[in-house]
């Protein structure tokens, strides 16, 4: 897993961003930006550090010793980062924000259906990239505000990640039991890649935001840290 500093100021709270599949730091990078220029600073002073790239599942070293400091530390995790953020060693969460992801990635009644998983595996391609972020984003419209802050990974690290993942699922079959749960689930109703119905399936229990019109990609329904961090208090 690689992680990126997006602001480390010496605060004692800390947001840690989980990212999906495939991504680098750019979609927390831009919406700590914008965050900041809507006047994110009056009430939120945290540090912010992102994770993405599951091809190995062990933090880069330092990563305890960073975070370990932290006295609160509160988790966003969108797509397959909901599953990652639990498959990672972390000291004690306050709160945990799941945003189109389950913790059961690849499973017919409460994530991906496995044909369509596997389907996406084997075909991902450099043309094909661009019709899933099509999908993923909902509409023509959306996926070329998308393509200002898209990952820059080449096609052939994305499939190598998404190979990794694989490989990962078999293996951690079960979902972990760790110390922390997520507290709230953000769900899109136009989810073409995590279906709504398996994430209401994969939520039971758990307070629930569902967004009716909103695709996979929820980051312009939410544009800004305090529109997300609003959700705990629903």
């Amino acid at each position: 897993m690689k992680t990126e500093w997006l602001r480390k100021e010496g605060s004692d709270e800390l947001l840690l961003f989980f990212n999906g599949w495939g991504m680098d730091g750019r979609i927390a990078r831009h919406l700590l930006d914008v965050s900041l220029r809507e006047g994110v600073d009056e009430d939120f002073n945290a540090d912010m550090l992102v994770c993405y790239d599951y091809r190995n599942l062990e933090p880069e070293v330092g990563f305890m010793d960073d975070v370990s400091r932290y006295t609160e530390i509160t988790v966003i995790a969108w797509s397959f980062g909901v599953w990652a953020a639990q498959q990672i060693m972390l000291p004690p969460i306050k709160r945990a924000l799941a945003l189109n992801g389950t913790l059961y990635p690849v499973d017919e009644r409460k994530g991906i259906p496995p044909g369509v998983f596997q389907a996406t595996l084997a075909s991902y391609s450099e043309e094909n990239r661009n019709r899933f972020n099509r999908r993923m984003c909902g509409s023509s419209e959306a996926f070329v505000c998308f393509s200002a802050m898209a990952s820059a990974r080449d096609t052939a690290e994305q499939k190598e990640e998404l190979e990794r993942l694989n490989g990962h699922f078999q293996s951690r079959s079960q979902p972990s039991t760790p110390e922390w749960q997520y507290s709230h689930a953000i769900i899109g109703g136009r989810d073409l890649v995590f279906p709504a119905e398996q994430q209401y399936a994969a939520w039971r229990g758990v307070p629930q935001t569902i967004i009716g019109d909103m695709a996979h990609f929820p980051f312009f329904h939410f544009s800004t840290l305090q529109e997300l961090l609003a959700c705990f208090r629903k």
